[in-house]
Parts: structure tokens; sequence; C-alpha cells
């Protein structure tokens, strides 16, 4: 499941002023060899809309099951507001599917701070969930504030809601402090914490309550006039009502400087946190690889 991160939000793709064609690939792998691969191509219209398809695959060892996905979308990206929204249908192992996403921020709303909403409805993307055809909505409010040039809190606060009648209320923060403008070097917190009100659910992870506390560094630089590399790594505690356990998490990425014509990224992040479907163990381990393209025309 997405997280709903402002910063996932403020990370988007500044407004384009004419139409573009997008492409996303993502691949994803974990140690109980749950593997996804999932690739979207789309169109943006300079009012804004478009479209988007993709085709994605699931399997595990003895089980696979394919996908497709046809969506209208909507982008907006100015100096008050940002929006990213996306509606369809999604059909997969003979079921279909009602999609979507709806991420709105209003960058200032006063005293330094952003205030916005983020929704989800998604397939449940575990073997188990997809079998079951189980699905979630998510609803949450984020913000964040700046006490200062170089010193920020961002939080989301909100509920998923499980088709198996789970209801999870979550909150998710991130203290984020620059010690280096010249490298984008920050060091930040991130803290998450859940309750369920189903318990461990067979189709994903999902202990009755989980609190997560992390430390950790990261840096976004220009490497030269045409790539920009940004990294970050952390490592912190996890604790269920049956369990404590170290836990970590990186990413490397490459990408355009923000003021190309033609805007491409390529990610790898990697975690032993428990992913829905997972079990939660310290052998567990999570790792995907995201690459994006926009190019206006």
């Amino acid at each position: 499941m997405r997280a709903p991160f402002l910063a996932a939000l403020l990370a988007l793709a500044a407004t384009q002023a004419c139409a573009q064609a997008s492409g996303k690939l993502y691949l994803s792998r974990d140690s109980d060899d749950f593997r996804e691969r999932i690739a979207t191509l789309g169109y943006t219209g300079a009012s804004g809309f478009g479209l988007k398809a993709g085709a994605s695959h699931y399997s595990a060892p003895g089980w696979d099951a394919d996908g497709a996905l046809l969506a209208g979308t909507y982008r907006r990206d100015d100096e008050q507001r940002q929006i990213d929204a996306s509606l369809g249908a999604l059909q997969i192992d003979g079921r279909t599917r009602a999609v979507g996403t709806l991420d709105v921020l209003q960058k200032d709303v006063g005293w330094r701070s952003a205030l916005g909403l983020s929704a989800e409805r998604d397939i449940v993307n575990s073997e188990r969930g997809i079998e079951d055809g189980l699905t979630y909505d998510s609803l949450a409010l984020v913000g964040d504030h700046a006490f200062g040039d170089r010193f920020n809190v961002g939080a989301a606060a909100g509920v998923t809601w499980f088709s198996d009648d789970n209801h999870r209320p979550f909150l998710r923060t991130r203290w984020n402090l620059l010690l280096d403008d010249d490298w984008g070097l920050n060091g930040y917190l991130k803290t998450r914490h859940y309750h369920n009100s189903r318990p461990d659910r067979p189709a994903y992870y999902s202990p009755e309550r989980l609190g997560e506390v992390s430390l950790g560094l990261s840096a976004r630089f220009r490497a030269n006039s045409q790539l920009v590399v940004s990294a970050q790594a952390d490592a912190g505690r996890q604790d269920t009502e049956d369990d404590s356990q170290d836990i970590w998490s990186y990413s490397l990425g490459l990408s355009a400087p923000r003021q190309s014509r033609v805007q491409w990224s390529v990610a790898l992040q990697g975690t032993n946190t428990a992913a829905a479907g997972a079990n939660a163990s310290g052998a567990y381990r999570y790792t995907s690889l995201l690459a994006q393209l926009n190019v206006p025309f």
C-alpha cells in the first residue's frame, strides 16, 4: 500500500504548460519470493486531464496473476495548489475493481504551513489478497510546518478500511533538519504507528498494534548539469504486541534536474519492514525499483 507521506506529494513533477506523455515501470521482490511487475503509459493534455493504461503481473512460487488498468487522470501544480488524481478500473484474477487516488496539497495556508488530503482505493497486493479479491480505502490529512529555514515537521493522520471488515487508524510523522544546503543533506527522524481493529488477518501483515521510530540521513545534489543524485538511509526499532526488532531502509535515485524539459528518474529502494501479505520476521527483505519518464510535446 502506498504511504501517504507529504514528502511524496511534494516530489511529484512540476506542472507542464503543454501536453505530455509518461511511462512508469515498477518492479519488486521480497524474501518470500512474491514479485510485482507494473507498467503504465499515460497522456496528459494541457488542461491537466489525461488517460493512463497499464499491465501488471504478480507471482509467487506455484502461483501468478495478471492485471490490466484503464483510468482517467488529472494533474495540476502551481504556486498555490498541487493536485494529482486518478479514477479507473483494474481487472485482475477474473475480477474488476474500481481503483483511484486523490492527493490535494494547499502549499501555503499561512504561518509557513501546508495542508492537504490524500485518498486511495486499491487492491491488497498479496497472493491471498488477490485470490480473495480484497481491497482497501484510505483517507488521510497531511500537513507540514516549517520552524524557520532549516527545520520542518510533516505528518499524515488517517484511517485505512479493508474490505474484510478491518480498519486501521494510523499516524506517520517526519522531523527534518537541514544540515548542508549545498549537498541537500538532511538529518531526519520518522515515526509510524497504527492499530488494527481485527488483527492477524491472513491476507496481509496486521498486528494488533505497531510502532516504529527511525533515524536517518538523506542527500540530494547535482552531480553535473544533466544528473541529480539522491540517497537516504535510516535505522530504528519496530514494536508490536508480540515482537520487537531492528528495522532499516535505504533508497538511491538518479534523475534529471527539475529545469530539464524531459523528466526522468530511477530509484532503488530496500527495507526489512513487513509489507502487506508478508510474515513479520527479522529475516524479511523487500526490494523495489521504480523508473519514470515524462516527455512534453
